[in-house]
């Protein structure tokens, strides 16, 4: 890989569109709004912010020179990188018996800009970018607000990802090394395994292993740590894993997208009154749904064709292809 500077790599990508003097240099609070965005009644709002269409470019610049080349334990981790999804993290645990599940607490605002600094340095090796070093304070402020990551930023996700990643190498060996699963989406933590005692202490096992790699600001939320075990429902990042191991969407989802697809096939008005939309949102709605089954479980979509007719099932799927 030939390695070029900053500002050429800029250039080529954008030929006079947006000016590199910009982008390595004007202030960015205009870039951005923030917004409050409710969770719970019993919760706090959480601010997301929202970058502007020239911010937006920057992060996709960032993102595809040098924030695609940060580490991450493809192993373990399924969000935020292409050809993976939520799927994947669930289907690794269909044949264990017993699941802990946690999310890490504040996720994004907790990682500070020292920690997005380190995971940029560490690229410096891999990047296609010459003067990487010389531009870290600026790249460091055009992904941060207040010092920490933001939520909503395009260049969140994959910086995340690498923060995490020297967690993720350490907390697969340990599950390894005591037979157990490990996934991560995101903030989310999945282990299982065939006995639930080995599950009892992973609240201190993993708060230990982030303290270990140095994320010690990093703490489980508490109100989202549970586990479960065969014989009640098993409901991992919205999926459901059934009985005989296959990975599915829930009851109420399929019966919500049953009702859609009886109302478009039979009576549009009620579709629209269903789903509370236009016509054209509610088919765009249901044709999002269709596709979803079509990556998780594709035996309940052969079920769906049988039953709504494979012309109206396939039609959607390719609707939403579009």
């Amino acid at each position: 890989m030939t390695k070029k500077p900053l500002a050429e790599l800029f250039r080529a990508m954008y030929h006079g569109k947006y000016e590199f003097s910009d982008f390595i240099g004007e202030p960015l609070g205009s870039r951005y709004k923030a917004l409050s965005v409710g969770r719970t009644e019993a919760s706090k709002d959480r601010l997301v912010y929202a970058p502007d269409k020239t911010m937006k470019i920057y992060h996709s610049f960032l993102n595809l020179f040098l924030f695609e080349y940060l580490d991450v334990n493809d192993r373990v981790v399924f969000s935020y990188r292409k050809g993976v999804n939520v799927v994947g993290a669930v289907r690794k645990h269909a044949h264990n018996k017993h699941f802990f599940q946690a999310d890490i607490q504040d996720f994004f605002p907790n990682i500070d800009s020292m920690m997005v600094r380190s995971v940029i340095e560490s690229a410096a090796a891999r990047a296609p970018i010459s003067d990487l070093m010389d531009h870290v304070d600026r790249i460091v402020e055009l992904v941060t607000i207040d010092s920490a990551l933001p939520i909503g930023f395009p260049a969140s996700p994959l910086i995340s990802n690498a923060v995490l990643h020297r967690f993720d190498d350490c907390f697969e060996d340990y599950c390894v090394a005591r037979e157990m699963v490990y996934t991560r989406y995101s903030d989310d933590i999945i282990v299982s395994s065939q006995n639930r005692d080995d599950l009892n202490n992973l609240v201190a096992a993993i708060e230990g292993t982030l303290k270990s790699v140095g994320l010690v600001q990093l703490k489980l939320n508490p109100e989202k740590t549970k586990i479960t075990s065969i014989g009640r429902k098993i409901k991992l990042l919205g999926l459901v894993i059934l009985p005989n191991g296959t990975v599915s969407v829930d009851i109420k989802m399929k019966r919500h997208i049953e009702t859609m697809l009886h109302f478009y096939i039979t009576d549009s008005a009620k579709l629209r009154d269903f789903s509370e939309t236009d016509l054209s949102k509610a088919t765009e709605q249901l044709s999002g749904y269709v596709n979803y089954v079509n990556t998780v479980d594709s035996a309940y979509l052969d079920k769906l064709r049988k039953k709504y007719g494979v012309t109206v099932i396939d039609t959607l799927i390719h609707q939403g292809s579009r």
